[in-house]
């Protein structure tokens, strides 16, 4: 395996752990069961179908469009990144807390759900697995990205986190038996620790090109 190729795999593998992190699947577990507790097998699983494509649709957006988005605004990246880590941060808080971050979901969102399979979009889909952190993170890793190669990576790595979340919303069921509530928290504590570390790396590198651009010497100056 040659340098370019070691460099792109691993790009794509780095990509995928970051997704993984901030997606945390585990976490919506629960939330999925007690969303959909009296559907037939066959509903569920198109919930859990049609969850993992609105998160992946989300991603895809997010990697082709954000920078659009962020060039409308006038938002730098550097600015975005440090602000991307602090909600990172806040997300990180609740995760090893054991709770449901607001930055996610919020009471409304649920409330709003009026039939089973509205919740494979809204607010299962986006934004309980497919949130503000995850698009953010996408937005980012699409910048840090400097191949095409290296965004046909990140592009698997999104396909994989999307299926993955898919395929651990099918086997639900089986997950929370094995592993019971206790388990499940404890995976999501852990992610969390994670996901606070990476928090702390945009939010530094953020600050840090902030200082380094133009704008910021400027001010180093006055």
């Amino acid at each position: 395996m040659d340098s370019e190729t070691w460099t792109t795999f691993h790009f794509c593998m780095t990509s995928a752990v970051a997704i993984f992190t901030v997606l945390n699947p585990f976490h919506a577990i629960p939330l999925y069961l007690g969303m959909a507790p009296d559907q037939t097998r066959e509903q569920k699983n198109h919930v859990a179908r049609l969850a993992g494509l609105t998160t992946f649709i989300a991603m895809v957006l997010a990697l082709f469009f954000g920078d659009d988005v962020l060039a409308f605004f006038g938002i730098t990246i550097a600015a975005f990144k440090a602000g991307s880590g602090i909600v990172l941060g806040m997300l990180a808080l609740s995760m090893v807390g054991g709770q449901v971050s607001p930055i996610k979901v919020v009471p409304e969102e649920t409330a709003e759900v009026a039939h089973w399979s509205s919740i494979a979009v809204v607010p299962l889909g986006t934004p309980i697995l497919a949130g503000g952190g995850v698009l953010s993170t996408v937005i980012l890793l699409a910048h840090e990205a400097q191949s095409f190669g290296e965004t046909l990576a990140l592009l698997a790595a999104i396909v994989l986190n999307a299926a993955g979340a898919w395929g651990l919303l099918r086997l639900s069921r089986r997950i929370q038996r094995l592993f019971g509530t206790t388990g499940i928290n404890i995976v999501t504590r852990l992610m969390g620790l994670i996901l606070m570390a990476l928090a702390v790396e945009f939010v530094v590198g953020g600050v840090r090109e902030l200082f380094e651009s133009p704008w910021g010497s400027g001010l180093q100056r006055r």
